[in-house]
């Protein structure tokens, strides 16, 4: 399964429209969680790219107009919920999707914490953290996608890794960091997805900020009570998004996006 995230920035997007509709064709995944969707793109989005099933978050409660999150997926989406749409997850930019393969049931969470507060950054992940280990009865896989807007010495990073907690509460069970596992075994550096350095959209201006790897894909060891039977085992990882365009001058987006290939079975 070939699973993918992307921010594809919501200022002057219709400039690349058809830049971002060709790189989520080629990159051909199963499923791929966006971020910083608008609302007048989504439409075309669906219709220029290959994937049948999609689901859409946007809602009047979120404060980011344009900036809502979107799940495009080759496999029927079974379940679909909406974060900021619940009472107790007001300001959460995040869904979650179940959906199916195979027979085997995959609950994939779409994330976009927000920049300007550490605090609700640290709020956030907690919660959805939560709700994904409140399906364990759902799906038999859990994967957590995203743009975290931070880097892996982060709380929120270590986190999830099961390294530390956060307002009494920790990742049990943990995650695994798909980047930073491949690049570990196979002995490279971390690509970053946020790179203030080469993107033009920073236009080789950038002094002060350190490109970091905001963008990844984890997935959860198996659930208490899972057998050990439930296993999964990882591919390539590849930064996608890089090209730039002779005609815009720009990449397709601001951040590159990142896909893994794993394998998953029962």
């Amino acid at each position: 399964m070939k699973i993918a995230t992307y921010n594809i920035w919501n200022h002057n997007i219709e400039k690349r429209e058809a830049q971002l509709i060709d790189i989520l064709n080629k990159i051909d995944a199963d499923i791929v969680g966006l971020q910083e969707v608008p609302s007048e793109f989504y439409g075309k989005l669906v219709a220029g790219t290959n994937y049948k099933y999609h689901a859409y978050a946007a809602s009047d409660k979120y404060k980011g107009a344009g900036d809502f999150v979107a799940v495009l997926s080759k496999h029927p989406l079974l379940e679909h919920f909406t974060f900021v749409d619940q009472g107790n997850h007001d300001g959460i930019n995040a869904h979650n999707v179940i959906f199916e393969v195979e027979g085997m049931r995959f609950s994939f969470t779409n994330v976009h914490l927000p920049w300007d507060s550490v605090l609700a950054k640290e709020r956030q992940i907690v919660a959805i953290q939560d709700f994904i280990c409140s399906q364990e009865d759902k799906a038999d896989f859990f994967i957590l996608a995203g743009d975290f807007n931070c880097g892996v010495n982060s709380s929120v990073h270590r986190f999830l890794l099961g390294d530390s907690s956060l307002f009494g509460s920790e990742a049990n069970p943990y995650w695994n960091d798909l980047s930073g596992v491949h690049a570990a075994l196979n002995g490279y550096k971390l690509a970053p997805t946020l790179d203030f350095s080469t993107n033009p959209r920073w236009k080789g201006e950038n002094t002060t900020h350190e490109p970091a790897a905001v963008d990844r894909i984890y997935v959860m060891e198996c659930m208490r009570g899972k057998a050990w039977d439930y296993d999964w085992s990882l591919g390539n990882v590849t930064v996608f998004g890089r090209d730039i365009s002779p005609k815009t001058g720009l990449a397709p987006s601001d951040h590159y996006g990142v896909m893994a290939e794993v394998e998953f079975s029962v």
